[in-house]
């Protein structure tokens, strides 16, 4: 028997999977109480498939939508980022899968004779026939009454001051309207926000950040649930905070090498653990220098970090 297949019995294992059901966004998976870590997300796929990260689940998340492929029948499970504690399995459900269902027989329906007739209902005596005609003529001769013209007041619309954002910020937003219809995208200032009904925030930021090109150095991406994953970029270092709801803001500092961006970043498990930061942090605290990056990116690091007046 595969070992991931029962459950682990360590106090310190992942939270139990309750459910994981495929949705248009992507993969629904239901724990059983919050995650106390990050925690690795495998995808065995059919009864016979090797098991594989697709993901990773973040500290804090009870439930999250995840943009992975699957299929019903395939298995998932968690594991801590060393691989030491691993949680039980659950099976992918689709909830539109509907079972078969057999048509009932045709109930004949009896033939009508051509020469029945309903019967002629009586008209009640001193009843006239009422006229057919749709609309009603005014008498001759009647003065035409024009309807009085009400003037709508002009309301003055007040002038507002656009901050003055770069050019290469708009054309970004554009772009990835074009390309993901179902996001919304504008500049907050230097920062690019980036709106819609996705699960996970860091990679949205992360694709943002790497379409830029290096010209746009600040994207906040901010799900419909209100989570969201800012990401700062100064030359190879990457700035990174994660909010969930009721769990305070997680903050990670990484140095890139040439080889990996953002996107190729948020896309690899692995590749995100090795190029981490290793420092002792405080819940909610930012990292040693995080401010100065933030500072030297036009980041306003005295607002909420997901500030949006938009």
């Amino acid at each position: 028997m595969d070992p991931a297949e029962v459950p682990a019995s360590s106090l310190d294992a992942p939270p139990a999977l309750l459910e994981v059901v495929l949705r248009p966004a992507g993969l629904h998976v239901r724990l059983g109480a919050p995650a106390g870590e990050d925690l690795l997300v495998a995808l065995a796929r059919g009864a016979d498939g090797a098991w594989e990260d697709v993901d990773v689940l973040p500290a804090g998340s009870a439930e999250e939508v995840l943009e992975v492929a699957a299929e019903a029948g395939d298995r998932v499970r968690l594991a801590s980022e060393d691989g030491s504690r691993v949680s039980g399995t659950a099976a992918v459900v689709d909830p539109d899968a509907e079972p078969a269902v057999a048509e009932p027989d045709a109930v004949p329906v009896p033939e009508v004779p051509q020469d029945s007739t309903a019967p002629e209902v009586p008209q009640e005596a001193g009843t006239a026939e009422q006229p057919r005609a749709l609309d009603e003529q005014p008498a001759a001769g009647a003065p035409e009454v024009a309807e009085p013209e009400v003037a709508e007041p002009e309301v003055a619309e007040p002038e507002v001051d656009e901050p003055e954002v770069d050019e290469a910020v708009w054309q970004l937003a554009s772009a990835l309207e074009e390309r993901h219809p179902e996001w919304s995208a504008h500049p907050q200032g230097p920062v690019l926000h980036v709106h819609g009904r996705f699960g996970n925030t860091f990679r949205v930021a992360a694709e943002a950040l790497s379409a830029g090109a290096g010209e746009v150095r600040a994207v906040c991406a901010i799900s419909a649930r209100g989570d969201f994953t800012l990401l700062v970029a100064q030359g190879r270092e990457l700035l990174r905070a994660d909010e969930r709801a009721g769990v305070p803001t997680q903050w990670r500092h990484y140095d890139l090498p040439a080889h990996i961006d953002a996107a190729a970043l948020a896309q690899n498990p692995d590749a995100e653990r090795r190029c981490r930061r290793v420092q002792r942090l405080l819940p909610g605290q930012p990292p040693e220098g995080a401010l100065t990056v933030l500072r030297e990116a036009g980041v306003d690091v005295s607002a909420a970090l997901d500030r949006c007046t938009a």
